[in-house]
């Protein structure tokens, strides 16, 4: 009778909300000043992202299941499957996306260790390996002799599945308080690898699909992934990050308490803006200066962390609903579509929890399994980038996304469970890098 109570008072909220949301927004746009009906729409997209997110969440502690996974039905709700209240195209929409996932992966990078990633990079890089190669080819084959798609199509169905979401599962970790484990750097270790993979693949298919792929572009792309892991080693064992924070000691601290603030969150910005610049996705930046970071003195970043934190609320909370509003109302009312999603769904998990047969602890290697198949943002951008160059029909970019959205679900369930169940005992024991201060400040986007 509770949860009813409960489920009842949050759909009141919603409409509530959307009522209030759909008549700011359509006043707004009507407005002759330009900060009124440009910029406040932005703003106010931003807002109220971040109240869908509190209330996915709460639905989610209601019927004990991943917040993450609540934020996104919100976003479902909320998105033109739904309510059409917010549109995942809006540029307030994807500014919180964009923003959401730097904070999600710079927070990661922070809280990588360079040392433990050493003694893992070969189980890393296979785990990495294994969960691309698998679902890249078994979908490409589904789509060719099944779907009778064309090459071209069928590879960009099963680019759509390479992926790990890094973000969605940094946080399952963060939430468990596994993130800076032995487990932790293995899982973000080969998630990252992983993306860098999908983000190769997604900027070859996308010259494959304009008709102009040439040689020295794919040796650029080559180069600047080579640069961008090289240049984050050397300025990580360079210690760089303590040099800089000694010169602002010296020069700042005396006259302003939030120069650290201010200086991690100019890296950041600065990091993922430069990884675009050179072809890659900015959230790589976003991560790698947050491992150039995190060899910062411990007192220095959990200061500067704190301030920062009370944005990521909004921003993290938003990435997450503005995932659910991807999702089009014509994927929720086709039979086929529907269909198309669950194959696409039990093969994008399976593709992906393969990869626990490459560890000897079973228990372990069924927590990277669950881990590695939760998928996200680059699946996303994925199908943005098919839609776009016409390579997937609408029917199976809808399939796609929908089978996106369900399996990051399913995965960040299961996965959330597992890690805080009956396996977290075991898992626990493994080492803490850091102080275990960074588990208990560790936050919750509820």
């Amino acid at each position: 009778m509770k949860k009813i109570k409960t489920l009842g008072l949050i759909v009141v909220e919603v409409v509530v909300l959307s009522l209030v949301l759909y008549y700011l927004r359509s006043a707004l746009l009507l407005n002759h000043h330009h900060e009124v009906n440009t910029i406040m729409p932005m703003l106010v997209d931003i807002a109220f992202l971040a109240l869908f997110a509190s209330f996915g969440g709460r639905l989610a502690k209601t019927f004990g299941f991943a917040p993450m996974a609540g934020k996104i039905i919100l976003g479902i709700v909320a998105g033109p499957a739904l309510l059409g209240v917010l549109s995942p195209y809006a540029e307030g929409v994807e500014l919180a996306r964009l923003a959401g996932v730097l904070f999600i992966l710079f927070e990661a990078g922070l809280h990588f260790d360079m040392e433990l990633l050493k003694k893992n990079i070969k189980i890393a890089t296979m785990v990495a390996f294994g969960g691309v190669l698998v679902p890249l080819v078994s979908f490409a084959l589904l789509g060719y002799y099944v779907f009778n798609l064309e090459w071209l199509p069928a590879i960009f169905l099963g680019g759509v599945f390479t992926a790990t979401s890094v973000g969605l599962s940094v946080e399952a970790l963060k939430r468990a308080g596994k993130l800076e484990t032995n487990l932790g750097n293995r899982i973000v270790g080969a998630a990252v690898i992983d993306d860098i993979l999908g983000v190769v693949i997604l900027t070859a298919l996308s010259k494959f699909s304009e008709g102009n792929l040439e040689a020295m572009s794919m040796v650029w792309l080559g180069v600047s992934v080579f640069g961008f892991l090289v240049g984050a080693y050397i300025l990580w064992s360079w210690g760089i990050a303590d040099k800089i924070a000694k010169y602002l000691d010296r020069h700042y601290t005396q006259t302003s308490t939030g120069i650290y603030t201010r200086f991690f969150f100019g890296s950041l910005i600065g990091a993922g803006a430069l990884a675009g610049v050179i072809g890659l996705e900015p959230v790589l930046g976003a991560f790698g200066i947050g491992v150039v970071l995190s060899k910062i003195d411990n007192e220095i970043k959990h200061e500067a962390w704190e301030k920062i934190e009370g944005y990521m609320h909004i921003f993290v909370g938003g990435f997450l609903v503005s995932i659910g509003t991807m999702l089009p109302r014509s994927a929720l009312v086709s039979w086929k579509v529907w269909g198309l999603a669950l194959v696409f769904t039990v093969l994008a998990f399976v593709g992906k929890y393969l990869v626990r047969y490459l560890f000897k602890d079973k228990k372990e290697g069924h927590l990277v399994g669950l881990a590695m198949s939760i998928r996200g943002e680059v699946g996303l951008v994925f199908v943005a980038v098919a839609l776009a160059n016409h390579a997937l029909s609408d029917t199976y970019a809808s399939s796609a996304l929908l089978a996106v959205i369900l399996v990051t679900i399913l995965g960040a369930i299961l996965f959330e469970r597992a890690v805080s169940g009956e396996l977290a005992p075991e898992v626990a024991n493994i080492s803490i890098v850091d102080s275990p201060q960074d588990v208990d400040n560790s936050i919750d986007y509820i």
